[in-house]
């Protein structure tokens, strides 16, 4: 009986990833999620902080190229280096999947094609298409001429997808491929686990926890979970944990200040490990402007939290078939009404946490993440798809 065909072997390429955010959290989650199945994978990226150009992280390899100080960024020395790691290591990789949508994608786009080799690049937030396309400077038109002969362009929500489609790219171009979570790591935690989780962050007996994960920034809608916050009946009695910071920390702090809520709100600053607060809290709420595919929902939902998200691109791709509560965007009444309906009824929590874990288990789990990857892997490379490598 002839065995199946080897899973095919990704160079991860993740521009300035020791910026760690979304997309660079989720490329070095994915590799590892590969190595662990026995897929050689690395991570590859730019160097802007001079950061050593070696590392291993998790039994992952993360290669940086030669320094390049962000505010003198030289475009055609970075695109050469690359150029050269790419042909000199070509052995050791089958494509080269592209983390994010920017001038570096649009170079491994260009060397893809000078070195016969497949590319595909990721899109991870509404409107990046379209803004990218619309740059009126010669570079940028070159740079998304590249783009456009990308083999696969890997949208993270539908809106993504026909957002790209109406700027030039093909329908067989531009996939639907979302993020996935490892749902072994982010689980329902267990009662001594969740006890302990909460006494850490002195949660009284009964206290409703609600919380929040992300970056601080205007797009992430933390002024209005604040004001949501303020009109619910649950802030009397609950506390607000805000994990993450940004440009806009000072200002939301002020917020609830002004409020009459600063001592309702714990603003809990960056975490490379939030599982403690997910382990802790009552709900999670995402009350984003514009996004792509959440990382923190699907985490959250992952460890069984019942969850409120606006109805945005990306969140209503995740939230479906009562897996999760969705509210308008920019609706503060709206999201205190479901903050308090939360507080006030754990059978509904209890349901909704159900269902969001199970809706996350089928269809965003690493092991359904990787192998929809790699049959685009080999769609491109025009190879029969791998059987039963990542699980």
């Amino acid at each position: 009986m002839e065995s199946p065909p080897p899973a095919l072997r990704p160079v991860m390429v993740v521009p300035d990833f020791d910026r760690i955010g979304g997309y660079e959290l989720q490329a070095l989650s994915l590799a590892r999620h590969f190595r662990s199945r026995g897929v050689p994978t690395f991570l590859l990226s730019n160097n802007p902080w001079g950061h050593a150009p070696r590392e291993e992280r998790d039994g992952v390899a993360i290669l940086r190229l030669p320094h390049s100080p962000p505010h003198r960024r030289n475009w055609a020395a970075l695109f050469v280096a690359f150029l050269r790691f790419l042909q000199h290591h070509r052995r050791e990789y089958d494509v080269v999947h592209c983390h994010a949508l920017t001038f570096l994608a649009a170079c491994c786009a260009r060397i893809g094609r000078l070195l016969g080799v497949p590319v595909l690049v990721k899109v991870a937030t509404e409107q990046d298409v379209r803004e990218y396309r619309d740059q009126r400077s010669l570079h940028f038109r070159l740079f998304f001429r590249w783009l456009l002969r990308a083999d696969r362009l890997l949208c993270l929500s539908e809106s993504i997808r026909q957002e790209a489609i109406a700027c030039g790219f093909r329908p067989d171009q531009a996939v639907l491929a979302p993020n996935g979570v490892d749902t072994e790591r982010f689980a329902p935690p267990a009662a001594a686990a969740r006890a302990a989780a909460r006494t850490a962050l002195q949660l009284a007996d009964g206290e409703f926890a609600a919380l929040f994960v992300g970056r601080l920034v205007q797009r992430k809608g933390m002024d209005v979970l604040l004001a949501a916050w303020a009109a619910s009946t649950v802030a009397r009695h609950g506390r607000l944990l805000v994990v993450g910071d940004g440009p806009e920390r000072e200002r939301l702090a002020a917020t609830a200040q002004d409020l009459g809520i600063a001592d309702r709100v714990h603003f809990a600053g960056e975490r490379t490990d939030p599982l403690g607060f997910y382990a802790a809290a009552d709900a999670f709420v995402f009350p984003s402007r514009r996004e792509g595919l959440p990382n923190a929902l699907l985490e959250a939902m992952s460890c069984g939290l019942p969850s409120i998200a606006t109805r945005i691109g990306g969140c209503t791709d995740v939230v479906a078939d009562g897996s999760g509560v969705l509210v308008p965007s920019d609706d503060a009444p709206a999201l205190a009404a479901e903050l308090d309906r939360l507080a006030g009824d754990p059978a509904h929590r209890a349901r909704l946490g159900t269902a969001g874990r199970r809706r996350i288990e089928t269809t965003f789990s690493f092991a359904v993440t990787a192998a929809r990857l790699q049959r685009i892997y080999a769609e491109v490379c025009g190879r029969a798809a791998p059987a039963a490598v990542v699980h």
